[in-house]
């Protein structure tokens, strides 16, 4: 009797043991059920199982997702980890609700960046900082119908210059150019695209003042607004439609908004297209940038988690390059017509598409920048907007109109920095 009892209290001690070692996360993502759902089953089958570790996941919309995570923060009652957009962790990180991840675990952060596109790191540096790790990727990709440029004796443009010659030859025959990038072409991120490939920009990463009023943005944005009142290119595309029907025969468009639905979706397409480097600007040295808008998210992981290095592992996990290969074709077969750009170079360099659609993806990528956390954040692009629609829908200036809007960046980020002074002075100077 005295073995049996002995027995039994030695099975309790154990299961004791587990429950007070074992670990919970909680995740919250900004993703469909179907996505994350895809990522729970990766998580149980390659994570939970070999660390005992188990993560539970919560999804957000892009449209509740920052105010929900301002309030867990205010609130204090805050998961282990979210998914945040590319600049948001560094307005969080400032106010000290996100761990620096460079500062807690400098080693593996900088082995795990060290495998990631550079572009894609710009978001992440604030004086030192590292508020994330790069979750996925968006970016600007030139796509190409090429049998109606082989019909015609077309070559796909290399440089604007050489879009320009064609695009008479498009407007002839009931088509034309395209670019959109977020809601329409006159974006922000259209914007940047120019101003980085002019060597301009629209403040330095850290910084605090404007740089759109330098020659080179000014040249960068007189150009952008161009395309449309020189150029006559259309403000608005149907994306996926006026390619299909080739209205469209050459556009810049995001790759994760079409190219799953072109290449999956789109059989009527089988042969038809390909894609291409988005054109580029010849700079004064004579080299062609063909820098492009990356937009990025990423993991952030909150301060106040007691679970820290249980969640870092899991993004460590998470996007290594096997388990990213692993989610990139199974995210392909789940989600029909999507399509996952990873940050990991080595996960983009296992996709299954065509060598040439590879190839010219992972090129691409290598050109793009990310927009850097700066006071006042994406916030200070508004004014670019603003500057875009009074050149291009009233017809000011745009060496007018971007002068105007360095001035008013600059302001807002000097009004930033009153704002965010107290936690500023605990960090390096720029």
């Amino acid at each position: 009797m005295k073995r049996v009892s002995l027995a039994l209290l030695l099975i309790v001690l154990l299961l004791t043991t587990i429950s007070v070692s074992s670990k919970d996360l909680e995740i919250w993502l900004v993703a469909s059920s179907e996505k994350a759902r895809l990522i729970k089953d990766l998580t149980n089958q390659y994570f939970t199982s070999k660390t005992g570790v188990n993560v539970n996941f919560s999804t957000m919309t892009w449209e509740d997702a920052n105010s929900r995570i301002y309030l867990a923060l205010a609130s204090g009652d805050v998961p282990d980890m979210a998914q945040m957009g590319s600049t948001w962790q560094g307005e969080y990180g400032l106010r000290g609700g996100i761990l620096d991840l460079g500062k807690a675990f400098p080693n593996e952060t900088k082995a795990i960046l060290s495998g990631m596109y550079k572009g894609a790191l710009t978001p992440l540096d604030f004086r030192g900082t590292t508020w994330g790790i790069p979750a996925e990727l968006g970016n600007m990709q030139a796509y190409v119908r090429t049998d109606i440029f082989k019909d015609n004796g077309w070559t796909v443009p290399n440089t604007w210059e050489d879009l320009y010659k064609i695009i008479p030859k498009m407007k002839a025959k009931s088509m034309d150019f395209g670019i959109n990038y977020g809601q329409n072409g006159i974006s922000w991120f259209v914007a940047s695209a120019f101003l980085r490939q002019a060597g301009g920009d629209i403040y330095k990463p850290g910084g605090e003042k404007s740089i759109l009023d330098s020659p080179e943005s000014i040249d960068g944005f007189i150009r952008f607004t161009e395309l449309f009142t020189k150029h006559g290119v259309p403000k608005q595309i149907h994306q996926l439609e006026d390619f299909k029907r080739g209205y469209v025969p050459f556009l810049v468009i995001s790759t994760r908004v079409v190219y799953g639905a072109y290449m999956y979706a789109a059989p009527e397409l089988k042969g038809k297209w390909t894609t291409a480097l988005i054109p580029g600007t010849i700079r004064k040295d004579g080299t062609i940038s063909h820098s492009g808008y990356l937009g990025t998210n990423n993991f952030a992981i909150f301060e106040k988690t007691k679970n820290k290095k249980e969640a870092f592992e899991w993004i460590k996990w998470f996007t290594s390059a096997e388990i990213q290969t692993i989610y990139q074709k199974q995210y392909e077969e789940r989600l029909p017509g999507s399509f996952h750009q990873s940050p990991n170079i080595e996960a983009m360099a296992n996709m299954g598409i065509p060598t040439e659609h590879r190839t010219i993806l992972m090129k691409q990528l290598k050109e793009d920048i990310g927009i850097p956390f700066a006071l006042g954040g994406e916030y200070v692009w508004r004014y670019v907007d603003n500057a875009t629609a009074s050149v291009v829908l009233n017809g000011e200036d745009p060496e007018k109109a971007i002068r105007k809007a360095a001035k008013e960046v600059t302001d807002e980020m000097q009004r930033k920095a009153k704002e965010f002074a107290r936690f500023l002075k605990d960090l390096p100077a720029n």
